[in-house]
């Protein structure tokens, strides 16, 4: 079972979330800092996969497989004919 959290959000958050829940699109304050931090844990998920990515293209480059390009016409023209 979960236990009950205490923290303060500050007036601005928490006119929000007393927004949400007021306006109906959510209905309890938990269920909004739920979908909040689901939220925030699928960037999370994201930007690992994003960092990942951006470390196995530096290493093609390092590895020289990298492709330079004269002009970002030709840069585009190449990711067009890839599509």
């Amino acid at each position: 079972m979960a236990r009950a959290k205490t923290f303060s959000l500050g007036d601005n958050y928490d006119g929000i979330l007393s927004d949400l829940v007021k306006n109906g699109r959510f209905g309890t304050e938990t269920e909004a800092v739920r979908a909040g931090i689901r939220m925030l844990a699928d960037y999370e998920i994201k930007i690992q996969a994003l960092r990942h990515d951006i470390m196995a293209a530096d290493a093609e480059i390092d590895a020289g497989l990298g492709k330079e390009y004269a002009n970002g016409a030709d840069l585009l023209r190449d990711v067009l004919n890839e599509s």
